[in-house]
């Protein structure tokens, strides 16, 4: 099995995206406590809908671990994976001398997670149907996977390479198992009026559960 997660020619390129992003944000980007205090919105909207408490959980694609550190505060055993040595390698600095949670670059073992959160990860990569199908193996059963992707119209980054409406987003998860896809509005009433609309302002949370599972909504 080829595990996607660990394509070792990807790693520069991340690193390099890794690097232009703490210069892009400044000081506040190493400031760990500000960043546990000021998480992006996409993740609060995860925390919300899926919480972890006491649960196995995977941050998939978990930069420099900053999410990661909050679902273990926040009562999971966490693991964050990321594909850029450097990211990881700044997650283990915010650690500390605390064993978890574990950071690695490293593809995980099937079986392990009850709950993975894939934020804004399945446009970054060519296969994204193949994706969601490696993290599914990678649950526990009973488990889901859940994450966000930027809505097509909502987004202008260059570095996005499939950007979904919902119709496609469903034909990538829905292989897999069951699925639930909801459009997410960061100013609902806001982004309502046309003349208002900014980019950003929206998102597809969605939902993936192998069959013979119960959903964790």
């Amino acid at each position: 099995m080829v595990h996607l997660v660990t394509q070792p020619s990807a790693a520069d390129e991340y690193d390099s995206q890794y690097r232009a992003w703490l210069e892009q944000h400044g000081p506040r980007a190493l400031d760990l406590d500000w960043r546990l205090t000021h998480l992006e919105w996409r993740q609060r909207v995860l925390l919300r809908r899926y919480p972890p408490e006491g649960k196995r959980v995977l941050d998939f694609g978990c930069m420099d671990g900053v999410f990661t550190l909050h679902l273990q505060q926040s009562g999971a055993q966490a693991v964050g994976y990321d594909i850029s040595p450097a990211a990881v390698a700044q997650a283990k600095q915010f650690r500390g001398t605390s064993a978890r949670p574990v950071f690695t670059t490293l593809a995980p073992g099937p079986g392990q997670f009850d709950l993975i959160y894939c934020s804004e990860a399945l446009e970054n990569v060519g296969v994204d149907s193949a994706l969601v199908g490696e993290l599914v193996g990678y649950l526990a059963p009973g488990g889901s996977v859940v994450g966000t992707t930027p809505i097509g119209e909502e987004t202008s980054d260059p570095d996005k390479r499939g950007i979904y409406d919902q119709a496609q987003l469903k034909r990538a998860l829905s292989p897999y198992g069951r699925v639930h896809v909801f459009r997410y509005a960061r100013r609902p009433v806001r982004d309502r009026l046309p003349f208002r609309k900014t980019k950003g302002g929206s998102l597809f949370l969605f939902q993936v559960t192998p069959p013979n599972s119960p959903d964790v909504r």
